[in-house]
C-alpha cells in the first residue's frame, strides 16, 4: 500500500479520510501520485512502478473512468502508467543532457509572508548553455528566499521544449515536454480520471495551499459538496480541488481553486488589512458577517489604491 503522505500531503485531509474510512483504488492512487506537486520525480516514478506491478497481479479487473462513464482494465492502466514513466524519463534525459541542442531559461518563486497571490514569481532575462548555470542563476537571484524554480530547455531550430520543476534544494519535482503527449493515450491521462476525496473544509473556512502558500476562503460549497470533493471536469484535464476565493496581487478576491490533497486550515492576523479582509469575507460566506462593514472595507481598500 502506498504511504498516505505521498498521496495526501495535508495532515488535516489525511485525518479526515481516516475518520471517514475512505479507501482509494489503485487508479485513484496512480492519479494522486501523478498530480502530487510536492513529491520528487524519482519518488513519484518509483511509486507508479509499484502501482503498475500491483495492477498486473489482477490484470482483468476494471476501474471506472470519467470519460463517457467508461472503464479501463488493470492491464490497460498499467500500460498507461508505463507510458507516462517512459515519457517522463525521456523528458528528463533531454533536460539534463540537452539532447534538443537548445538553450536554458529559468524562472523562480520566492517565499512570501504576504496573503496575496502566494509565492512571488520572477524570471531571469538571460539564456544559459547548461542546466547548472540556469540553476545557479536562480539561487543567486533569490538567495535564502528561494522557494523553487522552473528550468525550460528550448530547441533553437524547432518548437520542442522541456520544462523541469525543482524545489529550493535542487530536487527535481516533475518534468513536462512538448512531445510527451505522443507517448501515451491522452484520453486516459492520469490527471483525467474520476477521483473522490472527502475533506473537512466548510464554507467560510480560511485555508492555505501547502506548496504554493496561497491563502483563501472556501466558497461555492453546498449539498454534496459539503461532504466530499470530486474531480471538476474540463475539456482535456481534470482538477482535484477545493473551491476557494483568494486575494490576488492587487488585494482583490479571485476564484482560484486549491489542490485538495495540499489544503490545510490557516490562521491570519486579523489586525492586518488583508487579514481583516479575509476574515470578514469568511464571516459573510458563513452567513455571520456584516455586508455593510465588508462594503466599507472594499471602499477603503479601493481608496488606498488610488
Amino acid at each position: 500500500m502506498i504511504d498516505m503522505k505521498k498521496l495526501i500531503p495535508s495532515a488535516e485531509v489525511r485525518e479526515y479520510i481516516a475518520e471517514c474510512g475512505h479507501r482509494f483504488s489503485l487508479l485513484d492512487e496512480a492519479a494522486l501520485i501523478f498530480q502530487n506537486p510536492i513529491l520528487r520525480e524519482d519518488v513519484r516514478l518509483d511509486a507508479l512502478r509499484a502501482i503498475a506491478a500491483k495492477l498486473r497481479e489482477n490484470p482483468t479487473s476494471e476501474f471506472k473512468t470519467q470519460k463517457d462513464d467508461g472503464v479501463i482494465s488493470a492491464e490497460e492502466l498499467a500500460l498507461q502508467i508505463d507510458a507516462h514513466i517512459r515519457a517522463d524519463m525521456e523528458a528528463e534525459t533531454a533536460l539534463f543532457q540537452n539532447s534538443l541542442g537548445g538553450v536554458y531559461e529559468v524562472s523562480y518563486s520566492m517565499k512570501s509572508d504576504s496573503l496575496r497571490g502566494g509565492q512571488s514569481e520572477a524570471f531571469s532575462p538571460s539564456c544559459f548553455s547548461c542546466i547548472e548555470k540556469a540553476a545557479e542563476a536562480a539561487r543567486a537571484d533569490a538567495g535564502e528566499n528561494l522557494s523553487g524554480y522552473k528550468i525550460t530547455l528550448r530547441e533553437l531550430d524547432g518548437d520542442k521544449c522541456v520544462c523541469g520543476f525543482f524545489n529550493a534544494c535542487g530536487g527535481l519535482l516533475r518534468v513536462d515536454s512538448s512531445f510527451s503527449f505522443a507517448a501515451y493515450d491522452s484520453d486516459n491521462r492520469l490527471d483525467n480520471f474520476y477521483v473522490e476525496i472527502p475533506y473537512p473544509f466548510k464554507d467560510g473556512d480560511i485555508v492555505r495551499e501547502v506548496h504554493s502558500g496561497r491563502v483563501g476562503v472556501v466558497n461555492h460549497l453546498g449539498g454534496e459538496w459539503m461532504a466530499k470533493n470530486i474531480v471538476r471536469r474540463y475539456r482535456d484535464a481534470s482538477h482535484i480541488e477545493v473551491p476557494t476565493d483568494c486575494l490576488d496581487e492587487d488585494g482583490e478576491f479571485v476564484y482560484e481553486p486549491m489542490f485538495t490533497p495540499c489544503v490545510e486550515k490557516a490562521r491570519v492576523d486579523e489586525k492586518s488589512s488583508d487579514g481583516e479582509y479575509l476574515t470578514e469575507a469568511a464571516l459573510l460566506v458563513q452567513g455571520k458577517g456584516s455586508l455593510e462593514y465588508f462594503t466599507h472595507l472594499v471602499k477603503q481598500r479601493l481608496a488606498e489604491r488610488e
